[in-house]
């Protein structure tokens, strides 16, 4: 009677089978993986190019025992990577969020005397498209027409996704063109998701309509496109049209509804979600947390705060930070705050909408100590950091804060003055009446200041008396924006204030001959049940 062969001797057995899908199963987990990878040292299998090659892939490539680190030591101790264990690991790390190591790997592969087939150019390409290199990609194009691969499906597929997705549709229709005999569902599909995405839709409804058949992603994009452009009648049209739907299908409703700033369309989007008991994913609760966060909706925020513990969604970086925004934008800090401090992860985001939060809900000076503690723990802050600070000192009158504060942001982090640093430096020291000093601080700046700058510059200057200096940038205003009436309107106010009455007379006579508009006031009132 024979014996049932072991687990492992039948993985053994499948290393050398020509089906690498088989291969790719042969292993239930990496331990039993490296048990093979032993028993090949031992038994002098692993000299075999052609079993080193499935144990590689096998490493590399399959969901159950794949190791990516792993597979690359096995890789480095093959003394001549054959070209399908250098296709083996291209694949692999083009997978990754940074696949720089793939484009690496190729030059690599070129030294050592290689030359790259069908196999190795779309992974290139696809890496040229998650880093942004289109130039590069162009190149490898390119290379693969040098080679008389550019009308293999895969290759064009993989092209015309690099192509549109820098927004170089041209390119992408002419590749799309010149294979019309080779393409497929993926490349109609990413014609479609290329136009939708800069925006061009009435290219890529012709798309959508022509495709001789349509998959999920080719309907969600077409819906996303729709709902990113505002355009919400045809997306719930084509949206109640799909012969079938996926989480991904309410994402694209949601976070295009919200990202358009249709944050009410959105919030209905996601109730409908959740009434037919569709689990929402990370996308789709980040954008309705954010639509709340827009429309100031602390009650249907609080709601799907609740939703997310329901429905027993992890709370990532994003979303946590996303409900962190939300609340402090809500006014409901205390929230907030109880939302930041159970993150066990914090990311340089998180802190910085912990920190607006602060600043725009009085808790300045708590949003300074955070800063000091953000610095603790070892993370870099960026120029959004910096706007929430140096608006809280303004809010707060905390002048020599603040002016140490854009010092620092300068000096210790290298970080390039936006127009709203300088904004929020202005109101501070505007604030304070320090007008002189304001307006020496603009005539310092690199760039021009923009009118917003000169018109709270002008405020200021009427709040504190400043009549000549609120005279003269007012003029200045007017310069820049002659068809502004706010702008006439606040010098007449500035002359009024120090009652220059002929002053003012002349400045509303220049109003009406110029024909501008002084614009219309308006309000918002939210109705309460």
């Amino acid at each position: 009677m024979t014996t049932p062969p072991t687990s492992l001797a039948r993985a053994m057995e499948l290393l050398r089978h020509p089906n690498l899908s088989l291969s790719l199963s042969a292993f239930s987990d990496l331990s039993e993986l490296k048990r093979a990878h032993a028993r090949a040292l031992v038994s002098g299998l692993s000299a075999d190019p052609f079993a080193f090659a499935r144990l590689l892939a096998s490493a590399a490539l399959s969901p159950a025992s794949g190791d990516l680190p792993y597979a690359a030591a096995l890789f480095r101790a093959f003394p001549s990577p054959t070209l399908f264990m250098f296709n083996t690991m291209i694949r692999a790390l083009s997978g990754r969020p940074d696949p720089a190591d793939s484009l690496r790997l190729y030059v690599r592969m070129l030294r050592s005397g290689l030359s790259p087939d069908r196999l190795t150019l779309p992974f290139l390409i696809r890496s040229c498209r998650v880093l942004a290199l289109p130039r590069l990609g162009r190149g490898l194009h390119a290379h693969a027409a040098r080679l008389g691969l550019d009308s293999d499906v895969y290759v064009v597929n993989n092209a015309i996704t690099m192509y549109s997705g820098s927004g170089d549709m041209a390119s992408a229709r002419r590749l799309f063109d010149e294979n019309a005999d080779v393409v497929d569902v993926v490349s109609w599909t990413a014609m479609v998701t290329g136009h939708a995405n800069c925006g061009v839709l009435q290219q890529a409804r012709r798309f959508f309509d022509r495709m001789p058949s349509r998959n999920l992603v080719s309907w969600n994009a077409m819906i996303s496109g729709y709902a990113r452009s505002g355009k919400s009648h045809k997306a719930r049209e084509l949206f109640g049209r799909m012969p079938q739907r996926d989480v991904a299908s309410w994402s694209a409703m949601v976070s295009g509804f919200a990202q358009s700033g249709l944050c009410e369309e959105a919030l209905a989007v996601f109730k409908e979600m959740i009434d037919k008991e569709v689990t929402p994913n990370e996308a789709t609760l980040v954008s309705a947390v954010s639509a709340c966060a827009q429309l100031r909706a602390l009650e249907e925020g609080e709601w799907i705060h609740s939703c997310i513990k329901e429905h027993r969604a992890e709370m990532s970086v994003i979303l946590a930070t996303a409900l962190v925004d939300m609340y402090g934008k809500c006014g409901s800090i205390a929230k907030a705050l109880e939302v930041f401090s159970e993150m066990p992860v914090k990311n340089v985001y998180s802190f910085n909408s912990m920190i607006a939060g602060l600043a725009m809900n009085g808790s300045e000076r708590q949003a300074l100590t955070l800063f000091w503690k953000m610095q603790l723990t070892g993370q870099h802050p960026n120029a959004i950091t910096f706007i929430g600070l140096l608006s809280a000192c303004s809010h707060s009158g905390l002048i020599d804060e603040g002016r140490w504060l854009f010092e620092k942001m300068i000096r210790d982090y290298n970080i390039r003055p936006l127009p709203e640093h300088y904004g929020c430096m202005v109101d501070l020291l505007g604030r304070a009446g320090l007008v002189k000093e304001a307006v020496e601080f603009v005539d310092q700046m690199p760039a021009e200041p923009h009118p917003g700058l000169w018109g709270a510059l002008a405020g200021a200057c009427k709040i504190h008396g400043e009549v000549e200096l609120g005279e003269e940038v007012a003029k200045r205003l007017i310069e820049l924006e002659p068809n502004h009436g706010g702008r006439y309107i606040l010098l007449a106010n500035i002359y009024a204030a120090a009652k220059r009455w002929d002053d003012m007379a002349m400045v509303r006579k220049l109003l009406k001959e110029r024909k501008v508009s002084k614009g219309t006031g308006n309000s918002a009132v939210e109705a309460l049940p």
